[in-house]
C-alpha cells in the first residue's frame, strides 16, 4: 500500500532555519515539501493552490502578524494544521497566542530529523504534533508538590515503578502525576522531563 503523502508549506525567512528544516524533511517517504515562503503575502496562494496538511510557519515571518495569519488559515484552510516555528528561547508571550489562535503545537528552529518526523506522525495520526508548551520558561509555580517530586525522581534516574515505591503510591499514581506534570510544562518525553528537572533545579538530591 502507498505511504500517504502529507503536503507541507514551509513559511520561514531565515535561510539557516530554512536550510535545517529542508535537511529534516528531505528524502522522508510520504511527505512533500510543496511550497516556500519567505514573506506572508505569499503564504495565502501557496495553501490555495496546494491544499497542505501541514503549514510550517515561523513566528518572525516578515510582512505581517503571525498569529493573525495563524488564525486567517483555520478559518480558511481548516484541514491546515498549523506548527509554528518559534525563536529560542520560546517563552509562553511568544506561543502562546498562536497556540489559542488554533495552531496545534510548536517547534524550535533547531529541531533535528527525528523531532520534525516525530511531528508529522502526529498529523497524520491526527493527534498534537508538538509542544503545546515552550519548555524554555519555569513554570514550577504550576506544579504540585507531588509532581515536582516525580519529576525529580525521574531526572535521579527511577523507574515508574521505582517511584511508586519511594514515594508509597501506585504506579498509576506516578503516571498521573507525571502526565499532568508533563501537560502543565510542556514536555513530550521522559528526556524532555529529565532535562527540564535539571534546568530548574529538581534534579537528584545526594541522598538519590
Amino acid at each position: 500500500m502507498d505511504t500517504p503523502i502529507v503536503r507541507v508549506v514551509v513559511a520561514e525567512d531565515r535561510v539557516p532555519v530554512r536550510s535545517g528544516l529542508d535537511a529534516a524533511l528531505g528524502h522522508l517517504p510520504g511527505v512533500a515539501v510543496v511550497g516556500t515562503a519567505t514573506h506572508h503575502a505569499q503564504v495565502p496562494p501557496l495553501l490555495d493552490r496546494h491544499r497542505p496538511e501541514v503549514l510550517l510557519l515561523g513566528l518572525s515571518l516578515p510582512g505581517g502578524d503571525a498569529v493573525e495569519l495563524t488564525r486567517a488559515v483555520r478559518a480558511e484552510h481548516p484541514t491546515t494544521v498549523v506548527i509554528v516555528i518559534a525563536v529560542l528561547p520560546a517563552t509562553n508571550d511568544q506561543v502562546l497566542p498562536a497556540l489559542q489562535a488554533g495552531a496545534a503545537g510548536w517547534l524550535p528552529p533547531t529541531a533535528d530529523r527525528d523531532t520534525v518526523i516525530r511531528a508529522l506522525r502526529a498529523v497524520v495520526a491526527g493527534v498534537n504534533p508538538a509542544p503545546r508548551r515552550p519548555i524554555g520558561r519555569d513554570h514550577r509555580g504550576e506544579l504540585t508538590a507531588r509532581e515536582a517530586d516525580v519529576l525529580r525522581l525521574v531526572a535521579a534516574g527511577l523507574t515508574n515503578a521505582e517511584i511508586a515505591r519511594r514515594l508509597a503510591v501506585s504506579e498509576a499514581t506516578v503516571k498521573t502525576h507525571l502526565n499532568h506534570a508533563y501537560t502543565k510544562v510542556g514536555l513530550q518525553n521522559r528526556a524532555e522531563a529529565v532535562e527540564y528537572a535539571k534546568r530548574h533545579g529538581l534534579g537528584p538530591t545526594e541522598a538519590e
